[in-house]
């Protein structure tokens, strides 16, 4: 029978449960000792090592189904009773960078794919002609500490964003992927971003009857107009 997400994640849970039991056993017969012992540290631990489960099984699948999988777990995660909360924000950090190195090597295949060689020797060698080069570029336009810097408020930068994807100009992902890039690609007048800080503006100040930020209409125009030139 072949194993789906859902099945390797419950045996990932099966795991955590089984060495919960096992050190909270452990301990309790060697209290007398004097051990002193954070039973949430061993858990964590044993949640974290056992997490390669999960993520061994997503990496042996095709490259394109692989970020329906990490998004599929974020939710496995949120949604499991056998986790502590604290465990489960750890290890969606880790989705979400597994996601970001997802998106990097995509952009690096497709950049090899559509990119030829031109010209002669001394052409083709040049970093702006040649495949290495522009994967050497691509690579460095995705660091996180190459961020672009935002001029306008973190509610307005929210609010583009979203607008951006409702807009079709780039592709669905679910709502914590987009903090996290956002996060990882932007600073707010040189400062650095926070996806929880992110999620709460979104629920506070965009979810209202306005709907919108001060400037919102300025931002909807620009989107407007993109999408003239390029329909």
């Amino acid at each position: 029978m072949t194993m789906t997400l859902k099945d390797i994640f419950k045996k990932f849970e099966d795991e955590v449960v089984r060495l919960m039991v096992r050190n909270k056993e452990y301990i309790e017969a060697n209290n007398g000792l004097g051990w002193n012992v954070d039973l949430f540290d061993i858990r964590r631990i044993g949640a974290v090592r056992n997490f390669s489960l999960v993520k061994s099984f997503i990496k042996a699948q095709h490259l394109e189904n692989q970020r329906d999988l990490w998004n599929t777990t974020v939710d496995l995660l949120n949604d499991s009773v056998v986790l502590d909360r604290e465990v489960i924000e750890e290890l969606k950090v880790d989705c979400f960078k597994e996601l970001e190195n997802l998106n990097n090597t995509i952009l690096q295949l497709h950049t090899q794919k559509t990119t030829t060689v031109k010209g002669n020797a001394e052409k083709a060698n040049k970093p702006d002609t040649t495949v290495k080069g522009n994967a050497k570029k691509a690579k460095k336009a995705n660091k996180p500490d190459a961020k672009f810097n935002w001029q306008g408020s973190q509610t307005e930068l929210v609010y583009l964003i979203e607008k951006l994807y409702e807009q079709g100009f780039l592709s669905p992902i679910s709502q914590p992927e987009k903090h996290w890039l956002t996060a990882q690609h932007f600073t707010v007048k040189g400062k650095n971003l926070n996806q929880k800080n992110l999620t709460n503006t979104r629920r506070n100040s965009l979810n209202t009857k306005k709907g919108k930020p001060k400037r919102g209409e300025k931002i909807e125009q620009i989107i407007s107009d993109a999408k003239k030139q390029n329909p």
